[in-house]
């Protein structure tokens, strides 16, 4: 999904959660909406070595039209399992770090039906583990 789509999506829920949650969470409920895809960023950066925020942007939109053909894009660490799991520890200890957590599933939920209807649901790994093991598979890395 494109940047603008998260940001639309993360504010409609949190205009329907606001009479529920205090400013602060629901602050941390749009970043972890949102924000989490600085991953994408990370991945454009260890495949290009550019750090042209805007190539990345155009480096993205450039995979749309091939995505089925890739096996395999690579390590988005935000989206995984595993940084699902340290977020609730963390949140078990800091209670605020809830509503970031929320939005983060959110946006990973969304995302998620947006791979399924794409048809390329495993373009990148659910967890750390999974990323290690794939990454040795031939093809890998993909360059575009």
């Amino acid at each position: 999904m494109t940047l603008t789509e998260h940001i639309v999506l993360t504010g409609v829920a949190a205009a329907a959660l606001s009479p529920f949650l205090p400013a602060t969470e629901l602050a941390l409920f749009s970043v972890g909406g949102v924000l989490i895809d600085v991953d994408h960023y990370f991945l454009f950066v260890g495949r290009t070595h550019r750090l042209s925020i805007p190539g990345m942007f155009r480096w993205f939109a450039d995979l749309l039209p091939v995505e089925k053909e890739i096996p395999y894009v690579g390590l988005c660490l935000f989206h995984t399992v595993d940084f699902f799991l340290l977020l609730a520890f963390l949140a078990f200890f800091y209670p605020v770090l809830f509503s970031l957590l929320a939005g983060a599933l959110y946006h990973f939920v969304i995302d998620l039906f947006c791979l399924r209807r794409k048809g390329v649901l495993y373009i990148r790994p659910f967890f750390l583990l999974e990323h290690l093991i794939r990454r040795r598979a031939k093809g890998y890395p993909w360059y575009r």
